[in-house]
């Protein structure tokens, strides 16, 4: 690995606005209710001043291409549980700069990394259906991640203001869209690819977790009917009501990986009226007025990472509550197996 390119910023959120993918359906067993502010906290924000490394190139030398990361992290010494963020088809690691920022702020070291099809930073000139019906890309999203991964002890060297502050034993991997698809292989989901003789596996068990907002189903990506049957790890799915696959699958197509996967530890949280752009805010202004929506996103994920990376009971106890306490009527609801 060879790394280059590395600078540090105070992360300021670029004001910016632009469509993104996320589904829904409405759950009969969930309840109506949705809680505003994070578990335990009341505060929008959490405790921790966020700082971040805005640029480190990674190269992968076994595959011969590099891979730009940024990452958000507490201004405190750590250890901190990591995530690993993948993005949207034709996205970077600079958007989705809420969550990264959100959850550091809370206690998580952010690393979001930039795939092959990012406009931005690999110069992709192709368009969305392009990008996810490659099925190149379908194998080598998850390998960045599990290359991420590898690299992180060697992170530390490049950017050394993150010494301590890695906890490597405690890794959730998260991703939107196409990069829910690539959080959700990297859990165990399976797929079929062209020219291969039955379903390829891409898990890696360093992630202890894994959170899909607004994955994809059946029928596109090599995904078939059986490619849950190995998602085992906790999972929380996100997607909303109004959210359309993008060949016009309907909401419920985006519900499978719940639904199909084996239960224990999986979770759903179907926003009422969320569409694509409000699942996940690709971009996010610093002084925009709150998102119900993108809060309760927010909260729910903060939850589930407490509960399977940090341990924190009350925070489990939060997700299998279907009476989220604090919450307001008509913009989420839950389902637990």
């Amino acid at each position: 690995m060879r790394g280059t390119d590395v600078t540090q910023g105070s992360s300021v959120d670029r004001a910016r606005a632009i469509a993104i993918l996320c589904l829904i359906w409405t759950l009969p067993c969930s309840q109506p209710a949705w809680g505003l502010d994070p578990p335990r906290s009341g505060l929008r924000t959490g405790p921790y001043t966020v700082l971040t490394v805005e640029r480190v190139v990674l190269h992968d030398e076994a595959r011969h291409k590099n891979i730009p990361i940024k990452i958000y992290y507490p201004d405190a010494a750590g250890p901190f549980p990591v995530i690993v963020f993948s993005h949207g088809a034709l996205a970077s690691k600079d958007d989705y700069s809420g969550l990264g920022r959100y959850w550091a702020s809370f206690g998580y070291v952010s690393v979001h990394p930039s795939h092959a099809d990012s406009i931005a930073d690999s110069g992709f000139r192709g368009g969305l259906k392009q990008a996810i019906n490659d099925p190149s890309a379908w194998q080598n999203r998850p390998r960045d991640v599990s290359f991420v991964l590898d690299s992180l002890t060697r992170v530390v060297s490049l950017a050394p203001q993150l010494a301590g502050k890695l906890d490597l034993r405690h890794i959730g991997v998260a991703g939107h869209s196409f990069g829910a698809y690539t959080a959700a292989l990297i859990g165990g989901t399976t797929v079929h690819l062209p020219g291969k003789r039955g379903p390829q596996r891409f898990a890696d068990p360093r992630a202890s977790a894994v959170v899909l907002l607004s994955p994809q189903g059946e029928g596109r990506l090599g995904l078939t009917a059986d490619s849950w049957d190995h998602l085992r790890v906790p999972v929380l799915l996100i997607y909303g009501s109004r959210d359309f696959g993008p060949f016009g699958e309907a909401p419920v197509w985006r519900n499978e990986a719940f639904l199909r996967a084996p239960p224990g530890d999986k979770y759903d949280v179907v926003l009422d009226g969320a569409t694509h752009m409000q699942c996940a805010r690709r971009f996010a202004a610093a002084r925009e007025p709150p998102d119900p929506l993108f809060q309760c996103i927010e909260v729910e994920t903060l939850a589930f990472w407490n509960a399977y990376l940090k341990q924190d009971p009350d925070a489990r106890n939060h997700m299998l509550s279907q009476d989220r306490q604090g919450c307001s009527t008509n913009v989420a609801r839950f389902a637990a197996k």
